[in-house]
């Protein structure tokens, strides 16, 4: 009777091996295979999508950029050729130099006018043009201080390092040559705190000047670095002293110099070589403030000075004291 017993118990097993193997691939199947393809099926989505969840996190996407439109719509798309790529961004080589520009940050530069945009692709700056899907220009370098009243202006450099103006529209028009090796602007703000871009500093060899929004040339070719400029007189520094300068490149004002100059509107701040400050009028040949004592080496951040044309008087902020004058 033994043998049967054992027969038994043996069909019994296999019985169950047989009913619990299914149930076990499907319990494997739906604890670990069905949500990873749930998962993958919910990943399928396509950069619209994508797009009007979140924008910001789709600027690149598996060896793509896209570009949106100011309302987030998309404007087009564009290969890597070398991946991963990016938005160029702006370069701001101002530092190198004593011109009081813009202190703004080195950011990506988003798309001009619903249809360029500068893209940083195998070691190179891309003019891209997203409505006819084509490399417009290659360049080395581009900056626009994300903060200028006409957005559409670039300072581009070309691959010999020359740095030259282009301006972007239905199409694209050269301004500037590429002839300089450094062109900037100061830190000149409008009545919505945007960078006034009418005239720009340039560099070409050891020789500083300033051009106009045409790439005219409007002053004459000064030796040192030009730090500032108003619509009178350029301010010069070489080596600790600064000069004031017409645009003829004459001296004025004190053949000597200052510990440092710098304009507020058509006046001129002033600190001379016992550190005081006082606001000139260069027009006038007067000084409109009182002596007001700072201190160097770093000019630019001791003090502050702002023309008010509400009040007509120059606000000056040195510490937690403000002076104010009358200029009129």
């Amino acid at each position: 009777m033994q043998p049967k017993k054992n027969n038994a118990a043996l069909i019994v097993i296999i019985l169950l091996l047989v009913i619990m193997m299914p149930l076990t691939f499907l319990s494997i199947y739906f604890k670990f295979i069905n949500p990873i393809a749930k998962k993958s099926e919910s990943n399928e989505k396509t950069p619209v999508e994508e797009t009007e969840k979140n924008p910001e996190n789709l600027k690149y996407l598996d060896g793509k950029l896209y570009f949106y439109s100011a309302d987030k719509k998309l404007l087009g798309e564009y290969t890597c050729q070398k991946d991963p790529c990016s938005y160029a961004n702006s370069e701001i080589d101002d530092k190198l130099y004593p011109i009081e520009y813009y202190r703004g940050n080195q950011e990506e530069i988003n798309v001009i006018l619903d249809r360029y945009a500068f893209i940083y692709d195998n070691e190179n700056v891309l003019l891209y043009d997203i409505t006819k899907k084509e490399v417009i220009e290659t360049y080395k370098s581009v900056k626009n201080y994300h903060n200028m009243i006409n957005p559409e202006i670039m300072i581009v450099k070309n691959n010999e390092d020359k740095w030259g103006i282009i301006k972007l529209g239905e199409q694209v028009e050269t301004i500037s040559e590429f002839t300089y090796d450094f062109i900037g602007l100061v830190d000149r703000l409008d009545e919505n705190n945007l960078i006034q871009t009418s005239n720009f500093v340039v560099k070409v060899g050891n020789l500083w000047g300033i051009i106009d929004s045409e790439g005219d040339l409007i002053s004459n070719y000064l030796a040192g670095e030009i730090t500032n400029y108003n619509d009178i007189l350029i301010s010069l520094k070489n080596q600790d002293t600064y000069y004031l300068y017409d645009y003829n490149g004459k001296r004025v004002v004190d053949e000597n110099g200052f510990n440092y100059t710098s304009f507020v509107d058509k006046y001129i701040n002033i600190v001379d070589k016992n550190n005081n400050l006082y606001i000139y009028d260069y027009v006038n040949d007067k000084k409109i403030s009182s002596n007001m004592n700072v201190e160097g080496p770093n000019y630019r951040d001791s003090f502050k000075s702002k023309f008010n044309a509400e009040t007509n008087t120059i606000d000056v902020l040195i510490g937690d004291k403000t002076y104010n004058y009358n200029v009129g």
